[in-house]
């Protein structure tokens, strides 16, 4: 009797054994159910058969998404607002408006006057290429010695400025006039011809130049002046006879054109110059005419011209 009963004892404790295992593996089974899955998706199946009563108590509100409405107001809550006009933090925001005022006010002026500048200096030009530049060639003076329209207008020459060029090229000319009257040797072969030679003086000639280029520099600035020895340097030389690097030799003679026996003046004009790239070549710059008149470029040689040849000279 007493086997049976322990047999019933020993299935009773594996069933419940059994059972507290079973519903072990159940609920780890649903706690590890995905959240996305709805809480309605499992039907769970009583020992009736019947699907246990849907819920009815409702689902929580979901949290409300965050709208650019609700955005703009918590940032206009965190932001103070400026101060009203008249108050006493607007003094500031004021005092910069009417400064930023007055440099727009400058600057509009400042437009007015470069417009107005192009427009009277530059309408009806038109830009020369730099490369082009090289190849220009001006007159630096005028008969006169004097600044000549083309650079004037060229390097924008003012009236002041003109001036100050003039009175610095009148200087220089007159200076080298007067070194060359320390060095002129006068020869008469016949009584109708005079031949002036003029030995060169390159150590007066280039302190001369010096200082002619430092009173330009000084006027025009760097820039201009750099643009002027471009474009006007060899002829500066010219009117100012090479700035005594020049052996020169001037030849006069009073003689009768053939066709109709009026007297005429035979005038040659000849300079012997060392060449710039090669200094032991010289080159022979010469020109011969014959005129009724004697040219007004050798009026200050007057002193040591004879009257055979002052004749022709027609003096205002």
């Amino acid at each position: 009797m007493l086997e049976p009963d322990i047999t019933r004892k020993c299935l009773a404790t594996l069933a419940a054994a059994g059972a507290v295992a079973g519903f072990s593996l159940f609920a780890s089974w649903w706690l590890t159910v995905p959240e996305r899955e709805e809480p309605a998706a499992v039907r769970l199946v009583s020992r009736t058969g019947v699907p246990p009563a849907p819920s009815i108590e409702p689902p929580a509100d979901p949290v409300p998404a965050a709208t650019p409405l609700a955005w703009r107001s918590a940032l206009e809550t965190d932001v103070p607002a400026p101060a009203a006009p008249g108050g006493g933090g607007s003094e500031p925001w004021e005092r910069r408006a009417f400064e930023l005022e007055q440099d727009n006010v400058r600057l509009r002026g400042r437009l007015d006057d470069m417009l107005t500048w192009i427009l009277d200096n530059v309408r009806g030009t038109f830009p020369l290429p730099e490369e082009q530049m090289a190849h220009l060639r001006l007159d630096p003076v005028d008969e006169n010695l004097g600044v000549s329209e083309d650079l004037i207008r060229l390097l924008r020459i003012n009236e002041e400025e003109t001036s100050r060029l003039d009175t610095a090229l009148a200087g220089t000319r007159a200076a080298l006039w007067n070194v060359e009257a320390d060095y002129i040797q006068v020869e008469t072969p016949a009584d109708n011809q005079v031949v002036l030679s003029i030995p060169p003086y390159p150590v007066e000639g280039e302190e001369l130049r010096g200082a002619l280029y430092s009173q330009m520099e000084n006027t025009l600035g760097e820039g201009r002046f750099l643009r002027f020895l471009q474009v006007a340097e060899s002829g500066l030389d010219e009117s100012f006879d090479y700035f005594g690097a020049a052996d020169r030799l001037l030849q006069f003679e009073a003689v009768l054109d053939d066709a109709t026996g009026d007297p005429q003046l035979y005038v040659r004009d000849e300079r012997a110059l060392p060449n710039r790239e090669d200094p032991l070549r010289l080159d022979i710059i010469a020109s011969e005419r014959l005129v009724e008149e004697l040219p007004a470029e050798y009026l200050p040689y007057w002193d040591w011209l004879p009257e055979s040849v002052t004749r022709f000279a027609v003096r205002n």
